[in-house]
């Protein structure tokens, strides 16, 4: 996790509320001539503004991220990602005629010092681009590539690569448990380790599979511009990102109950007493025409009885029960 993780944590935590309480006053003045709105209508307005707000700075800097990704070696030399050798070959020359040392003897010392570098630059992009192992590996793992001068294979280039993949992760994983530990950014919780999970169980597929793959296939069909390196490190980015602003919006939409359970209890309690009050008014109200005829409660009361009795040898015996079900089917016959 580097600056670029704490100032995106910086930006998330203040921005959005702030953001957030300037366009809802606006919006007051906007409509100052309506009555004022009720707190509950305040908050209303809050939570809808917020999840606006929050929605559109997520698309910036999707954006944003894809915008600030460093220069490659294609950008230097300025080729598509999928160019073949001989396109390579043509930019390579047209530019080392453009920038040779050799002709740039008649400019300035800043300028002559920039062309060389530039230069430099393209060089080494064309040593690199122009072997198709060494291109290969540099899609897939950036400038760590060339940091291994004596890797041939691919396998030699994954293990390389690694430990950033190692470091990253681990990272990630450490700073997700201490965000559990002290109770930062609660909401979702569980679903960002399984995110991490996911996403680096992805990495390691794309990052260990052939050419032919699907997830390559899926990814250069997404993003045809860019390399797989620079996937890899958009999607590191946008994963922060992406639980940070769920961090935000999961409370708006779906806030939690905070009563305790002690007080869960008690309204329990208190819909049970209510309940059983109804039942009470229910019995009384459905009785009430026998309670002035002692022969007519005297026969309920009979009824009552040989019915609890009946329902109680049904419950025990299976066989009585379906007998006595053919039974009342006789009898419904009959009538």
């Amino acid at each position: 996790m580097d600056w670029d993780f704490g100032q995106q944590m910086l930006f998330w935590t203040f921005v959005p509320s702030m953001a957030t309480k300037f366009l809802q006053k606006q919006y007051y003045n906007y409509r100052s001539s309506r009555k004022p709105p009720t707190p509950s209508e305040a908050q209303f307005h809050y939570s809808v503004i917020y999840v606006l707000v929050v929605v559109l700075y997520l698309i910036y800097s999707f954006v944003q991220v894809e915008r600030s990704l460093p220069p490659t070696y294609y950008d230097f030399l300025d080729v598509s990602r999928n160019c073949d050798a001989r396109d390579l070959r043509s930019q390579f020359r047209q530019m080392s005629l453009l920038y040779h040392p050799d002709k740039l003897q008649s400019l300035p010392e800043s300028e002559r010092v920039l062309h060389e570098t530039r230069y430099l630059q393209i060089r080494q992009a064309y040593d690199i681009l122009k072997e198709p192992i060494k291109r290969a590996a540099y899609d897939k793992y950036g400038l760590t590539s060339h940091d291994c001068q004596r890797c041939a294979t691919e396998r030699e280039y994954l293990m390389k690569a690694l430990p950033n993949f190692l470091t990253f992760y681990g990272g990630s994983t450490v700073f997700l448990v201490i965000l559990s530990i002290l109770g930062t950014l609660n909401f979702g919780r569980y679903w960002r380790f399984v995110g991490l999970l996911s996403m680096g169980c992805f990495e390691a597929k794309i990052l260990s599979s052939g050419p032919s793959s699907t997830a390559l296939h899926v990814l250069r069909t997404l993003l045809p511009w860019r390399t797989l390196h620079e996937q890899i490190i958009m999607l590191h980015q946008l994963f922060v990102v992406v639980f940070i602003a769920v961090s935000q919006l999961g409370p708006i939409l779906f806030p939690e109950d905070k009563r305790t359970v002690k007080q869960m209890m008690l309204e329990l309690e208190n819909l049970t007493n209510l309940q059983l009050k109804e039942s009470t008014r229910s019995f009384r109200s459905a009785f009430e025409p026998f309670a002035r005829d002692p022969v007519a409660v005297a026969d309920v009361q009979k009824r009552m009885e040989k019915l609890a009795v009946d329902l109680q040898l049904l419950e025990g015996n299976a066989d009585l029960t379906v007998a006595a079900g053919k039974a009342q089917m006789r009898i419904s016959k009959r009538k």
